[in-house]
């Protein structure tokens, strides 16, 4: 089934057409629109951090970052992370392209000190950095590659994009709060059962996938 929704624009659209019944939305500025908004982010929220769930939605690599140094310094051995950055999703950080890359494993930031005196290739990630072992040698240019999990996308102008497989939970979400005094369970339980079917889908795996994730270059990652 395509997609009914994207977009801020889109989200505003369909909650006007269920309270107002008309196609006549707010548009920014209005206090309805920004009402609106807030409520859609809450959803979003509420979505991000529905609890025992991490959405594969939010599973991302750094080459698709809009921010966060993607490429090597000489002798530079600390990083910005992208500004979406939650946790890392990988077991080891690549530096390089093609088969020319170098891996460096990733521990845990606790573990640092048992590190230090050696020349291994190692790293760590802070809140808002990836640290390179000082002792090895770092060339100038080098793509840095690893997976992690990101925070979820506020939706701040009308083109700003859902996360989310079915924005509709927001949508609802919305008209449920804004209806809440009349007494009708409807709009929550639609909404309830849109989070419930994105939860389904997100367990599921693809056609002919086995059920677990095999990690051939190791076990875990540190953070």
């Amino acid at each position: 089934m395509a997609q009914i929704i994207n977009s801020l624009s889109d989200a505003i659209g369909h909650i006007n057409t269920l309270m107002e019944l008309d196609s006549d939305p707010p548009t920014s500025g209005d206090e309805d629109y920004t009402v609106w908004t807030n409520l859609i982010n809450v959803a979003v929220n509420l979505w991000e951090k529905e609890e025992g769930v991490l959405w594969k939605e939010l599973f991302v690599d750094l080459v698709d970052a809009s921010t966060g140094d993607k490429t090597t310094g000489a002798n530079d051995y600390s990083y910005t992370l992208p500004t979406d950055f939650n946790f890392p999703n990988s077991a080891y950080v690549w530096l390089g392209t093609g088969t020319q890359k170098v891996a460096l494993k990733v521990i845990k930031i606790e573990d640092k000190q048992l590190y230090e005196n050696n020349s291994d290739n190692w790293c760590y990630f802070t809140k808002s950095t990836l640290r390179i072992n000082p002792n090895i040698t770092v060339e100038a240019g080098s793509t840095i590659s690893y997976s992690y999990y990101k925070y979820a996308t506020a939706l701040t102008i009308s083109t700003s994009t859902f996360d989310m497989s079915d924005p509709m939970f927001a949508v609802y979400y919305v008209v449920a709060q804004l209806t809440r005094e009349e007494g009708n369970a409807e709009y929550l339980n639609i909404a309830t059962q849109k989070l419930e079917s994105m939860k389904t889908r997100n367990e599921s795996t693809a056609l002919y996938q086995k059920n677990a994730v095999t990690d051939p270059t190791g076990d875990g990652f540190g953070y």
